[in-house]
């Protein structure tokens, strides 16, 4: 019994000893990510160019330090609109990428990152900053909440100007 209190003691102390990396973060719906966009867009990434500036990611940290990005303009061609401005041809999302560290994240940030080469479509829930360029409707730090994959409809719903009757059908 006696022995039974220093194992207790030991294993009591270890819990509080260990620092915990749990960070608290936001999940997002459609209806949710929709209500706080002010453009919600089907799109191609068409080019991405690395900017100068370095931020901390808001509501995250790394260890005892924040975490630092580099920025990122990716601009994009529109497929489609389905929430905003239907004129809009083009845009530019501001985002950002990691720059590597020594510092252990355990919950690191949800950063997004795009190659317009492989021709991926993306639905994009966005708003617009004072600047004109956008941002991802869920913040700097998780915006693959608001940035996913499209893998949609068939073609011609996306480009009008396919002559369906001559397409083959799959």
């Amino acid at each position: 019994m006696h022995v039974m209190k220093y194992y207790l003691a030991l294993f009591v102390a270890l819990c509080f000893g260990l620092e915990s990396q749990a960070r608290l973060m936001q999940t997002w719906n459609y209806n949710m990510l929709n209500d706080k966009a002010t453009l919600v867009v089907i799109a191609k990434a068409t080019q991405v160019s690395p900017t100068s500036e370095r931020a901390a990611l808001p509501n995250i940290i790394a260890g005892t330090n924040e975490v630092i990005a580099a920025g990122v303009e990716t601009s994009f061609k529109v497929l489609t609109v389905l929430k905003g401005d239907r004129n809009l041809q083009t845009f530019v999302l501001h985002h950002y990428t990691p720059i590597p560290s020594k510092e252990l994240s355990l919950n690191g940030p949800n950063l997004v990152s795009f190659e317009p080469k492989d021709g991926k479509t993306f639905l994009l829930f966005l708003q617009q900053e004072a600047d004109g360029r956008y941002v991802a409707v869920s913040g700097q730090t998780d915006p693959f909440w608001s940035v996913s994959e499209f893998a949609g409809p068939l073609p011609h719903l996306l480009a009008p100007d396919i002559d369906m009757k001559n397409a083959k059908q799959f």
